[in-house]
Parts: C-alpha cells; structure tokens; sequence
C-alpha cells in the first residue's frame, strides 16, 4: 500500500509548507479579535476557570506561533505547543463546557481537534520548503 504513495515523497516539503502556511494563518486570524477586545477575552475566560495569564499566554501563542509558522521557524517546537494548546482546549470544552465532539449550535472540540491532527502532523513534517529554519540550516 505504501508503494502506491511512493511517486509523492518529493513532495513532502511542499506540504509542509502548504500545511504549515494555512494554519499559522488560521492562528494569527483567530489571535487578532482577541487582541483587539483583551479585556473582554479574559474576563469570558476567567468565567470558564482560566487564569488571566493563560489567557495572555494563548493569546500570544496563537500569534507569535501563528507568524512564526508561517515563516517556518522553529515548527516543531511551535507545533508541539499548539498540540499541547489544542489538548487544554479540547478538555476545557468537554469538562466545562460540556462540549460534544460535533454538535450544531453548541460548543463543540471538532475543530480544535482537527488543529491538533495539524500541529502534530506538523511536528514530525518540519518546515518543508521555503523556510527560515532551512535558511538557518535547523
């Protein structure tokens, strides 16, 4: 079965830079309400038992992470902490939100378990193509 597969090695770096691109993105895009109304963005975390410092934390990591995917530096790392960001959200979700897994008009952990599947593929893809960290030999 994996022989079929084999003719797409070569390409592997260009999904990793496809990849790594449209969610650094999705993650600066998700960043940029929550900075423009902070404040607002605590206190509804702070209803949910978040500290206010993991609310900054999340925050910063969704953009400076976010930029850094997009430039392709350090991916690993940054994804693995997107991994480790997805999992709190997704427990988050179910435990105190009572999330379900899908669920129309209610919260639900589909998407943040979809960016976790990302971020993982992402570690163990690297940067792929175009890329800070193949600039920066890393």
């Amino acid at each position: 079965m994996t022989a079929l597969l084999d003719p797409l090695l070569p390409y592997t770096g260009y999904l990793a830079l496809i990849l790594r691109v449209w969610v650094g993105a999705n993650f600066v895009i998700h960043a940029r309400p929550k900075l423009n109304s902070m404040p607002q963005t605590v206190q509804s975390m702070k209803g949910l038992g978040v500290p206010a410092g993991a609310t900054y934390a999340a925050t910063a990591l969704e953009l400076a992470g976010g930029i850094a995917l997009i430039l392709g530096l350090l991916v690993p790392i940054v994804g693995a902490l997107f991994v480790l960001f997805m999992v709190a959200n997704s427990v988050m979700k179910k435990r105190k939100m009572h999330a379900d897994y899908i669920s129309v008009g209610k919260p639900s952990y589909e998407v943040d378990a979809l960016y976790l599947v990302l971020a993982l593929a992402l570690v163990f893809l690297g940067s792929g193509v175009f890329s800070l960290d193949g600039a920066l030999g890393i």
